[in-house]
């Protein structure tokens, strides 16, 4: 701020018209004063006697000394009543600037200064200025409180995640938010219009916007809609977008659209990812009866007994529930060949059993490790009843012979036991291959050698 200087005590009166207008009027504070033609000393020459209940110093004070109004100016409100007062005197014209007051009383206070240069110098060549000061402390208020719950509003969206827009159809003008520009792919300073956000939603998602936009804008009331389309950022990414809007008719006739956008991506991945779990319940749940039914079945058909049937189907599905307990503390996931064969097999005596330490890098989808699990179980139950494990020195080994991309080829080779007699019909393991794969790819070949029964055994693979 310029430095000031003391007030001229000669007797120079303010302008009748001016005086009379400021005795009158209840805006504020009318000043008039006279600043040199270096711009220092200035003085005021009129002060309303206002002064003293807008500033508390009084009009005489004032006037005596000018610093006593302009050092109530607070330091951060200086440098701009400077630049405004400057600027003004180097054009002409005149100057309006907001500044805050500290009072004689401590009271912080808002005000609004307003000034016009007089055209035609005084006679000592010093510039008159006109001017007004008016409390604004109330409206500033008030504008302060307004900007904060804009910004607590602000916040409450940003949290929300929600993007704003509005659309005038009738000018074809679209207004976006930042955060509605983000969910786009788009810079906060992108420029937008209807044909740019058209182009920007999915081509199979369109025709649906258009469809429901046309439906609110044939309701004579307007009304509520919502869309939820694809959008395709300009680097390719694809975001779901769910849009609520409200289409109003203005007085005029004419219609406005306001709305906001929320990304739910994650929501709709979850929901994919749901639909995709209750379709492979669904479908291991017609594979699992598939199975039970063939287990009872065949079972049936080579019981000699009941209790044998109650036996048979007993273990039998015994062995089919230890294979859906490792699919169960799996998640559903892969299976490793190996974590099957000794689940199913601990049962059987796991230390008659050589079992390949390559078979660990054999991984089965949950629903070929059930077969396999249902399969070995089989085996082993034969082996007891009439293979190498009906003796006491008999064995059994398996190892894996071929681990192709996809495919894992396995040997069950019997050691020790009776030379097994062949069967001239497929037996229960063979056939229930059959009926736990028939879709997997899965295929078992059994051969009755003279030192042992053998088995080649093929199943899909997945990655580990």
């Amino acid at each position: 701020m310029s430095a000031l200087g003391k007030a001229d005590t000669s007797p120079l009166m303010a302008d009748p018209p001016f005086r009379a207008l400021a005795d009158t009027m209840a805006l504020g504070m009318a000043f008039q004063m006279l600043v040199a033609p270096g711009g220092v000393p200035r003085r005021f020459i009129f002060v309303s006697e206002s002064c003293q209940a807008l500033n508390g110093v009084s009009a005489a004070e004032a006037l005596a000394d000018p610093n006593a109004l302009y050092r109530l100016i607070m330091p951060e409100s200086r440098e701009r009543m400077t630049q405004a007062e400057t600027q003004a005197s180097a054009r002409g014209g005149t100057f309006d600037v907001e500044l805050t007051f500290k009072l004689p009383n401590g009271e912080i206070r808002w005000n609004r200064i307003a000034a016009t240069r007089r055209a035609v110098p005084w006679p000592d060549g010093s510039i008159l200025w006109d001017g007004i000061q008016i409390d604004i402390t109330e409206r500033k208020r008030a504008e302060l409180e307004l900007e904060e719950q804009r910004s607590h509003l602000a916040l409450a969206v940003e949290a929300t995640g929600l993007g704003f827009w509005r659309w005038e159809p009738a000018g074809d003008r679209l207004i976006w938010s930042e955060r509605n520009r983000a969910l786009f792919g788009l810079p906060p300073d992108a420029p937008v219009d209807i044909t740019r956000y058209m182009e920007a939603v999915h081509p199979d998602d369109r025709e649906h916007i258009r469809q429901a936009y046309r439906e609110a804008r044939d309701r004579p009331e307007g009304g509520d809609f919502s869309m939820e389309f694809r959008a395709v950022a300009p680097d390719g990414r694809i975001r779901w977008i769910l849009a609520h809007a409200r289409l109003a008719i203005r007085p005029d006739g004419s219609p406005l659209v306001v709305g906001t956008s929320l990304d739910v991506t994650e929501r709709r991945a979850a929901e994919e990812r749901q639909a995709l779990l209750t379709r492979e319940m669904a479908h291991r749940a017609k594979n699992g009866l598939a199975i039970v039914m063939a287990i009872a079945s065949q079972t049936a058909r080579n019981a000699t007994s009941v209790q044998q049937y109650a036996d048979l189907l007993t273990a039998r599905l015994s062995a089919m529930a230890q294979s859906q307990d490792l699919i169960t503390e799996g998640g559903g996931g892969p299976l490793r060949f190996a974590d099957v064969l000794r689940k199913v097999l601990t049962p059987f005596g796991l230390a008659r059993f050589d079992l390949d330490p390559d078979l660990d890098a054999v991984v089965l989808s949950a629903d070929v490790g059930a077969g396999a699990a249902l399969l070995v179980h089989e085996m082993a139950t034969n082996a007891v009843k009439y293979g190498a494990l009906s003796v006491e020195a008999g064995r059994v080994s398996v190892r894996r012979t071929a681990l192709d991309p996809g495919l894992a080829r396995i040997e069950w080779r019997e050691i020790g036991g009776p030379a097994p007699r062949a069967s001239s019909k497929p037996g229960f393991g063979t056939r229930l291959m059959q009926a736990a794969l028939r879709n997997q790819g899965g295929k078992v070949e059994p051969r009755f050698e003279p030192d042992g029964f053998q088995a080649l055994l093929e199943f899909p693979t997945v990655a580990g």
